[in-house]
């Protein structure tokens, strides 16, 4: 008998070992199915203008025939760690007039570009104002704001005019071609200046060094300086067009003499960061675009402010018959397409997907790709389409939502964004979006088309569902 134990203990036969261990209830299967979807373009007036970019300039748009232009605003950075000895000892200041009191030599803004699209060799026209007051603090500004409107220009403050191209011919060659020249408009502002307490000085870098000896307080940081000294410049378009450029940053420079071991020439710099405020001014032609939104035949995404794309997703159809069922993978893919007009923009390299009722709020509570209710797409240059791998999280709550009174309850919306990579991140979609630091509306010049709309004769755009369902 023990024998005989032993012998079927150890048969080789183990065809129904997996069978014994597990449960007829646990046995599942694998269902898959592809639905439509509809999509359709959808004007949007304006988008929140962050800080990190800012664009001046003006363009005539391929594609409506519109010019696009683009005006900012800029404070400046003072460091509370270089508060006390922001200039020298006033002793030991040299620039003085002839009254003994301190002056600066020279005061000047410096606009810097790092890229630009159009002719660079198109004059453009710019106005330099003073602000009245700064941009409040806490408060959003969309591309639609307007300084001059909103009364927070100085009318009866420093107000100068340029004329630039962006190939500035008064530099040498061989200086423009250097590694680490950085193309910049200069724009001197040494007019005598009256402060808002009817004080005039030599200039306003005079106003500046004073403002710093006769009250230290106001440069403890950026937002005294801002709220005390100086709320910023506002950089408008006037005249010419054909160039479209993107800001570096903005500085205020002041230059002056002291006595060191010699009579020394030193300069202070005041710059715009991301540290305080910036905001971008969109101005283009709302009809036009009204009239790509109506062309069905296609949806856009277009920027700067700009036409988004509204995606019905058929949430009801995809869980009709699985509401038991767990959804593995939802894919959807947006191809693109250009005309010959299209192609002088670029398209979008990245797009976020997020519920139609977060396509604001989104970018004003500063969130990131959450590969739950939000996804990151990056633009395949192979295949020139966007590819959202898997939003089977998505489709499951917005089916939790349907109860819901929100007549968008399943829809999201294609947004073009700005995104800031971490160093780990890779060209894959679901890497990218777990690594995005920093997502943004884009303020630059793209213009995309994407297969879709009610009028489409391109193969439909469709989502690929996979379901993990018991066969019970």
């Amino acid at each position: 008998m023990l024998t005989a134990i032993t012998i079927s203990a150890c048969d080789d036969d183990t065809a129904n070992i997996g069978s014994s261990l597990t449960k007829d209830v646990d046995h599942f299967a694998i269902v898959s199915d592809t639905f439509d979807v509809s999509t359709r373009s959808i004007l949007i007036d304006s988008v929140l203008s962050q800080n990190s970019t800012c664009y001046l300039g003006r363009i005539k748009d391929p594609i409506t025939g519109d010019y696009i232009t683009s005006d900012y605003t800029s404070q400046f950075v003072q460091l509370e760690s270089m508060a006390s000895d922001l200039f020298p000892i006033k002793d030991n200041m040299v620039s003085r007039d002839l009254a003994d009191n301190i002056i600066a030599d020279s005061c000047h803004l410096n606009v810097y570009i790092v890229s630009s699209v159009g002719d660079s060799l198109a004059p453009m026209g710019l106005k330099v104002q003073e602000m009245k007051i700064p941009v409040a603090e806490g408060q959003f500004y969309y591309t639609d704001f307007s300084p001059e409107e909103d009364e927070l220009v100085r009318t009866d403050g420093i107000m100068k005019q340029k004329t630039y191209t962006f190939v500035d011919f008064l530099k040498s060659e061989d200086l423009r071609n250097t590694t680490n020249y950085i193309p910049y408009i200069n724009i001197p502002i040494n007019d005598p200046y009256t402060d808002k307490d009817g004080v005039t000085w030599s200039n306003y870098g005079s106003y500046i060094i004073n403002s710093y000896y006769n009250h230290p307080e106001y440069f403890k940081n950026s937002f005294t300086f801002t709220k005390n000294v100086c709320p910023g410049f506002y950089f408008k378009s006037t005249d010419g067009a054909g160039l479209m450029s993107q800001i570096y940053t903005t500085e205020l420079k002041v230059y002056y003499r002291y006595y060191g071991d010699t009579v020394t020439v030193g300069n202070r710099t005041f710059t715009g960061t991301t540290e305080v405020k910036q905001t971008t001014t969109i101005t283009n032609d709302k009809k036009r675009l009204q009239q790509l939104v109506a062309d069905n035949s296609c949806t856009y995404l277009k920027t700067p402010s700009g036409i988004f794309t509204e995606v019905e997703l058929p949430v009801e159809d995809i869980m009709r018959g699985h509401e038991h069922d767990s959804i593995t993978s939802a894919k959807i893919v947006f191809q693109t397409y250009q005309t010959d007009t299209d192609i002088c923009f670029d398209n979008a390299s990245y797009l976020v997907m997020v519920p139609k009722a977060k396509m604001f709020s989104f970018f004003e509570n500063n969130e990131l790709p959450d590969n739950r209710t939000s996804y990151l797409a990056q633009l395949s240059k192979k295949t020139d389409s966007y590819e959202f791998g898997n939003i089977s999280m998505l489709v499951t709550q917005l089916y939790r939502n349907r109860a819901s009174n929100d007549a968008d309850w399943n829809k999201v919306v294609l947004i073009p964004v700005e995104c800031t990579l971490g160093s780990s991140s890779t060209t894959t979609t679901t890497t990218t979006a777990t690594t995005a630091t920093k997502v943004s509306n884009l303020m630059s010049l793209t213009n995309t088309r994407l297969v879709g709309g009610s009028e489409n004769t391109h193969a439909p755009v469709t989502i690929s569902v996979i379901y993990t369902t018991s066969d019970d």
